[in-house]
C-alpha cells in the first residue's frame, strides 16, 4: 500500500507542474524527399529554441510551442538543410516540405537526425533494438539474429524447425514473451516460431530486458521480444528465395499497397523446407550383444521439416475514424519429423508432429479518440488450430537407418511407453487494448488491458480408454502507467502498476488413477518504474529500472500435453521476480568516425521458479526453486564513414540456486544453496566486422562483406559443485561465419552467399545433442518499390 501511495503522490506532483505552463499552440507538417517519399527521423526544430520533433514513418511531425515568429529548421542525414520563416499564432498545419539529397554530404556523413532505432534505445527501459533492414540479404532467421544480441542465448536441439529455448538474462521459455506488432506470436500457431520467421517480414526487433512497458501487455517475468513489421513504404514487393546445405529451401514474399485514398492491403507469405540431413558423431550398437561400436559420421535420416504461412490484411489508414483499421486472415501449417529423444542415444525413425492454424485478426489505432490527445489502439487475434503428435510405430531404429520390428500390439511407441496419436483442437483468443492520454507535452497517462482465453479438446485416438477432456485457462491483465518527459527532453520517467488474474478448469489424467476437476485461481498486483537522463545531451545517457513482476503459468505447464510427455499440474503457483537494471551509454559522431559504448548491470531475484522435472517416464512442471541472477553485459561500436562497421558484445551472468530449504530428514540446508544452477551458459559474446563498398561498377550498386563470430564458454550439465573428474560438460565453442552480398539498382536486385561455421566447429547447446556444422547458402532477392 505504501508503494501505491508513493506512485499516487508522484502522479500528483508531476502532473501539477504541467498546468503551470504558458498556453501553447500546435504546429503540424510533413517532410518528404525529392522522390516524393515521406522521410522518417528528420529533425524539425524552431531555430534557437528547445522546441523540436522528429518525423514518424509517414514523414509527419508535431511541435508544441508558445506563439511567435520562428525559423523552421529541417535537417537530415545526407540531405541539404532547409530553413523556412513561420508565424505561429494558433494551431496550424505547415505546407509540405521537400528536401533534396546532398551527394557531397553522403561522402562525409554528419548525423543530424535520429533513426527510430536510436529513439527506441533512448527509452528509459533496458532495451536493445535490432535494425533488420541491414540483414535482408542474409539467410539468418530471427533466432540467429537474436543470438547475436547482448544478454540473449538461443539454445536449439538441431536444425530448421527444431525445438529451442530462448534465454534472456537468465530467464527462459515462457518467462519471456514474444510479440508480432503487439500480438503474442504463439497465437499465430507453431509455424510462427523464431527459427523459421523470415527477417524480410519485419522492420526491427525490440528486446526488452527485465522491465516491459505496459502497452505490450502480457505477464513476462524476465523480458519481452517485439517484432515490428515493415510499415514505412506505401507500395512495395519484396521476394526472396534461398537454397542451402542439407537440402534447405526458404522462400518469402512480402507486399504492401496503399492507395491515394487510404485503402491498404498487406500480403506476406513464406515457405520453409529442410531435410536437416547433417552429419553427427554417433555409434551403432551390435544387434546381438547391444555393445556400441566405434564413433562414425552418420546423417540425420528422419529430421525433415516443412512449414508455410500466408498472412493477408486489408483495411484503411489516415481516415477521420481511424489512423488505421486492418482486418487480417492467417493460414499456416507445418510438419516436423522427430529424429531422436532427449539425447542422441535414442534414435527415432517414424514419429512426427504437425499442425494447422487459421487465425483472423484485427488492428486499430486512432489519435484524438473522442477527445483531443487521447490515443486508442487494439490488436486482437483468434487462433483455431489442430495439433497432432503421432508416435505409433513398432520399429526400433539405429543411426544407420536400419530397424527391427517389435510386437505391434504389446510394444509402445518409439518415444512413449504407449502408442499415442494425440489430437488437440485448440481455440485461443488474445487481445491487447491501449489508451494513452497526453496531458501536455511533458505528461501522459496510459492504460492497458490484455486478455487471453485458451481452451482445447484433447483425445488420444490410439487409446480407447482415454477420457476426452476440455480444459481451459483465462488470463486478465490490467496496466496503468504515468510518463514524464522533462528538462528539454533530457529526462524521461515512467511509473506503472499491473493487476494479474487467472482462472481455469483442468481435469487431471493419470492412468489407473481417478480423475478430478481442479479450478486454479490467482490474483495479485505488480509494479515498476524506469528513468533515463542525458548527462551530456545526445551523447551520455544513464538509465535505471525496477519491476516487481509476476508470470502466470502457461497453458502447457498447467494442462500438460495430454499425457504424451508432460503431465498436468493444476497446483502451479505463478512465478514472481524483482528485476533491477542499471545502464549507461555513450555515443559520438564526427565527420568520418562514429563511436558508441553501452554497459548494463542486472539483478533478478525470482521465487516459485517453474521448471520441468521427471515424473515417472514423463515430466511435469513444478515450482522448483528460487534463483538469483547477477550479470553484466556490454556493447562496443565503431564506424568509419559509411564503409566500415565493427560491433562487439559480451554477456557474463551467474544464476544461483536460492533454495535454502532443509534436506529431507536433516537440519542441513540444501547443499546446492547459493551454487551456480546447472546447464545454463555463463559467458558468451559476439563480434561482427562489416565492409560496404558503393559504386563498384554502377553508381547504384553496393557490395558488402560481413564476418561474424560467436563464442560460448563451457558449462556443466549437472551442478558444477558436485561430482569428480568426469563431469558432463557442454564444451567451449568459437565459430565464424561469412556473408557476401551484392545489390544493383538501389537494392532492386540482390544476390548473397553465406558460409555458416566456416571452421566447422562441433556445435552443442545441450549435452550429447549435436547441431548442424558448416553450411552454405545462396540467396536471391528482388525488391520493387
Amino acid at each position: 500500500m505504501q508503494i501505491n501511495r508513493l506512485f499516487l503522490l508522484l502522479l500528483i506532483l508531476f502532473s501539477a507542474q504541467g498546468f503551470s505552463q504558458n498556453s501553447k499552440v500546435l504546429l503540424k507538417g510533413v517532410v518528404s524527399g525529392n522522390n516524393g517519399q515521406p522521410l522518417e527521423g528528420v529533425s524539425v526544430a524552431l531555430k534557437g529554441t528547445a522546441y523540436s520533433a522528429l518525423t514518424n514513418e509517414e514523414g509527419k511531425y508535431e511541435i508544441s510551442a508558445v506563439p511567435g515568429n520562428y525559423t523552421l529548421l529541417i535537417s537530415y542525414v545526407g540531405f541539404k538543410s532547409k530553413q523556412t520563416k513561420i508565424n505561429l499564432q494558433s494551431n496550424q498545419t505547415a505546407p509540405g516540405i521537400t528536401i533534396e539529397e546532398d551527394m557531397a554530404a553522403l561522402d562525409e556523413v554528419q548525423v543530424t537526425g535520429k533513426s527510430k532505432i536510436q529513439r527506441i534505445k533512448e527509452e528509459p527501459f533496458n532495451i536493445t533494438a535490432v535494425d533488420l533492414k541491414k540483414l535482408y540479404n542474409t539467410s539468418a532467421d530471427m533466432n540467429q539474429v537474436l543470438n547475436r544480441t547482448t544478454g540473449v542465448r538461443v539454445r536449439e536441439n538441431g536444425g530448421m524447425g527444431s525445438t529451442f529455448t530462448f534465454s534472456l538474462n537468465g530467464f527462459s521459455g515462457s518467462q519471456i514473451k514474444f510479440f508480432l506488432d503487439g500480438i503474442p506470436i504463439d497465437n499465430y500457431g507453431s509455424s510462427f516460431t523464431l527459427n523459421n520467421f523470415p527477417v524480410t517480414m519485419a522492420e526491427r526487433i525490440e528486446v526488452y530486458k527485465g522491465v516491459v512497458p505496459i502497452e505490450l501487455g502480457g505477464d513476462a517475468l524476465g523480458g519481452a521480444v517485439n517484432i515490428v513489421s515493415n510499415k514505412n513504404t506505401k507500395r512495395y514487393i519484396d521476394a526472396s528465395y534461398s537454397y542451402g546445405s542439407f537440402n534447405t529451401h526458404k522462400a518469402a514474399i512480402n507486399s504492401q499497397f496503399t492507395s491515394n485514398n487510404g485503402f491498404v492491403t498487406n500480403i506476406n507469405a513464406f515457405f520453409n523446407y529442410s531435410d536437416n540431413s547433417y552429419k553427427v558423431d554417433a555409434r551403432i550398437p551390435d544387434a546381438f550383444s547391444g555393445t556400441f561400436g566405434p564413433w562414425q559420421k552418420l546423417k540425420h535420416f528422419h529430421d525433415g521439416y516443412k512449414s508455410g504461412a500466408i498472412m493477408a490484411e486489408a483495411g484503411v489508414k489516415n481516415k477521420k475514424y481511424a489512423d488505421y483499421l486492418l482486418f487480417g486472415l492467417t493460414a499456416s501449417a507445418n510438419k516436423k519429423e522427430i529424429q531422436q529423444g532427449t539425447t542422441m542415444f535414442r534414435v527415432v525413425g517414424d514419429a512426427f508432429t504437425d499442425s494447422h492454424n487459421f487465425v483472423p485478426s484485427l488492428k486499430f489505432k486512432k489519435t484524438d479518440f473522442f477527445i483531443k490527445d487521447l490515443t486508442a489502439s487494439l490488436a486482437a487475434s483468434y487462433n483455431i488450430a489442430q495439433e497432432r503428435s503421432v508416435d505409433t510405430s513398432s520399429a526400433r531404429y539405429d543411426w544407420s537407418g536400419n530397424y527391427t520390428i517389435k510386437n505391434y500390439e504389446t510394444s509402445g511407441g518409439e518415444i512413449n511407453d504407449q502408442k499415442t496419436l494425440m489430437v488437440f483442437d485448440v481455440k485461443s483468443l488474445q487481445s491487447n487494448a491501449n489508451l494513452k492520454y497526453d496531458l501536455n507535452e511533458k505528461n501522459s497517462f496510459a492504460f492497458n488491458y490484455t486478455y487471453l482465453g485458451y481452451k482445447r479438446s484433447q483425445d488420444n485416438e490410439r487409446d480407447p480408454d482415454y477420457i476426452v477432456t476440455k480444459p481451459f485457462v483465462n488470463k486478465n491483465i490490467l496496466g496503468f502507467a504515468y510518463n514524464l518527459s522533462a528538462l528539454e527532453k533530457r529526462f524521461s520517467y515512467t511509473a506503472f502498476t499491473k493487476m494479474y488474474d487467472l482462472k481455469g478448469e483442468i481435469r487431471t489424467y493419470y492412468q489407473y488413477q481417478e480423475n478430478e476437476v481442479i479450478k486454479p485461481s490467482f490474483n495479485d498486483f505488480g509494479y515498476g518504474t524506469a528513468g533515463a537522463y542525458f548527462v551530456i545531451p545526445e551523447q551520455l545517457q544513464i538509465k535505471a529500472s525496477y519491476e516487481h513482476a509476476f508470470r502466470l503459468p502457461a497453458a502447457v505447464e498447467l494442462l500438460g500435453d495430454g499425457g504424451i510427455r508432460v503431465n498436468p499440474n493444476p497446483y502451479l503457483e505463478p512465478e514472481e521476480s524483482d528485476n533491477v537494471n542499471l545502464g549507461v551509454s555513450f555515443k559520438q559522431s564526427k565527420v568520418k568516425h562514429s563511436f558508441g559504448i553501452e554497459g548494463n548491470l542486472l539483478y533478478r531475484n525470482a521465487k516459485n521458479f517453474i521448471q520441468s522435472r521427471i515424473d515417472g517416464n514423463k515430466s511435469i512442471y513444478v515450482n522448483f526453486k528460487n534463483v538469483a541472477v547477477y550479470g553484466v553485459d556490454g556493447v562496443v561500436h565503431y564506424g568509419f564513414k559509411d564503409w566500415l562497421t565493427f560491433d562487439l558484445n559480451a554477456t557474463y551472468q551467474k544464476t544461483l540456486n536460492k533454495d535454502n530449504s532443509l534436506q529431507p530428514g536433516t537440519d542441513q540446508v540444501n547443499y546446492l544453496y547459493n551454487k551456480q544452477v546447472q546447464n545454463v551458459p555463463i559467458l558468451y559474446g559476439n563480434a561482427d566486422l562489416g565492409f560496404h563498398f558503393r559504386n563498384i561498377k554502377y553508381k547504384t550498386d553496393n557490395f558488402s562483406v560481413n564476418v561474424s563470430t560467436n563464442y560460448t564458454d563451457s558449462y556443466y550439465l549437472n551442478p558444477p559443485s558436485l561430482g569428480g573428474q568426469n563431469k558432463k560438460e557442454i564444451p567451449e565453442q568459437l565459430y565464424f561465419s561469412l556473408n557476401l552480398a551484392y545489390s544493383l539498382q538501389n537494392g532492386k536486385y540482390n544476390v548473397a552467399f553465406e558460409c555458416f561455421d566456416i571452421n566447422d566447429e562441433k556445435l552443442y547447446d545441450y549435452f550429447n545433442v549435436q547441431k548442424p556444422g558448416r553450411s552454405f547458402t545462396l540467396k536471391l532477392r528482388y525488391v520493387l518499390n
